[in-house]
């Protein structure tokens, strides 16, 4: 996934039917209706949105949701289409009939806050004016504009983006050198040869090794540096510091927000590090540490974690443990085709080689997993329950 390529956006629109199957789900005391416009790139589409209405469903609550997913989208490049169209992401946002809106922050270019400037990327066509790409004021301009119908209601959710496996980046540079020189040699076009180097993908036994030496806290419990003057330079904008200092800023900006319990992050970072702690200590057999997530450098295998990146938005979203949840959806590779999809009269894309091995959700492994949920949103400083207070 390359940040510096501007594609199109997918916008898709789902109201799921229920999938039967699976552990039997308690319906919650209180059903509630949540209609939720989502932002961001394939780390929001490894929690398939579009399975989410079907989550809500099996606990007693209705859901619609529509996302803009973008391949290696920052905010500000969701922004920026609000100017370059405004009759298409802006517009539903602006005129849509919203509860929520969710906002994946994503990459060290933008800076938290304070980047002004004409471009982003060298590559870029810049902009008629100087712009502040940063995070704070391309979730802001989000968050504006949604808030600009529905200024007493509508609730803002930060998506939390976790950080990249080190290791799989380099290896796979050299399989795909390796590749490149094995394929030219048997006559394939360059054409040929890209497209199927650029498709190729670690298998898991590949990846093992880069798993087992993966030290996740680390990663993730790293200090955000900034580089003002070279931002793609910076470090660890995938971190608990750089997400809790945007949450932050945003509370700052936005107190009327925080104390009506409207503003809240969904914390994937903090939710990995919990689980990443009991599985190192042997509580789930076979899952060595949460680096047994990864499908590659950043994306997550089908099943169990991708189940965990909707159970967390759930629980944040309907403010309710997640163990109320029929899984069963997220448990059968064949329910990610996109042909599947059509057959559940989803409009939706779902990007196949992100997929992985899948990773079975079990009622233990569902039972650890809910439970860890629900500690973390429960206490987190920023994720507003009405428990906490």
């Amino acid at each position: 996934m390359r940040a510096n390529v501007l594609l199109a956006v997918l916008a898709v629109m789902a109201v799921l039917p229920g999938v039967a199957g699976g552990q039997e789900a308690a319906a919650a005391a209180e059903p509630r209706k949540i209609a939720a416009i989502y932002f961001g790139n394939s780390f929001l589409e490894n929690s398939v949105p579009w399975f989410h209405p079907i989550l809500a469903k099996s606990a007693g609550h209705e859901m619609r949701v529509q996302t803009y997913l973008g391949p290696g989208w920052q905010i500000w490049m969701h922004v920026d289409t609000f100017y370059r169209n405004p009759d298409g992401a802006r517009r539903s946002l602006a005129e849509g009939d919203w509860d929520a809106v969710v906002i994946q922050h994503f990459g060290s270019h933008p800076l938290l806050k304070n980047n002004v400037r004409r471009t982003v990327f060298h590559n870029q066509e810049p902009f008629p004016e100087p712009r502040d790409v940063s995070d704070l004021a391309s979730a802001s301009a989000i968050i504006d504009t949604f808030l600009s119908r529905h200024p007493d209601r509508g609730r803002v959710f930060i998506y939390n983006s976790w950080p990249g496996m080190p290791g799989v980046e380099d290896f796979m540079r050299r399989v795909r050198e390796e590749s490149q020189k094995s394929l030219e040699a048997g006559g394939l076009s360059r054409e040929e040869v890209l497209k199927t180097i650029r498709e190729r993908k670690p298998t898991l036994e590949e990846m093992l090794p880069i798993m087992r030496r993966f030290d996740y806290a680390a990663a993730w419990l790293a200090k955000y540096e900034g580089n003002d003057e070279v931002p793609w330079m910076s470090r660890n904008a995938h971190s608990r510091d750089y997400v809790w200092k945007l949450m932050d800023e945003l509370k700052a900006k936005y107190p009327k927000l925080w104390e009506e319990r409207r503003l809240a992050l969904i914390p994937n970072g903090d939710v990995f590090l919990a689980i990443d702690a009991k599985l190192r200590a042997g509580a789930m057999p076979g899952v060595e540490n949460v680096g047994f997530f990864y499908r590659d450098g950043g994306h997550v295998r089908a099943g169990l974690p991708r189940y965990t990146l909707a159970a967390t938005c759930f629980a944040v979203m309907f403010e309710q443990h997640p163990e109320v949840l029929d899984y069963a959806i997220y448990n059968k590779l064949e329910n990610y085709s996109n042909e599947r999809l059509r057959e559940m009269r989803v409009v939706g894309y779902i990007h196949q080689p992100d997929l992985g091995e899948l990773l079975e959700i079990t009622p233990e492994r569902a039972k650890l997993v809910n439970d860890t949920i629900w500690d973390v949103v429960s206490n987190h400083p920023h994720t507003n329950l009405r428990r906490q207070r």
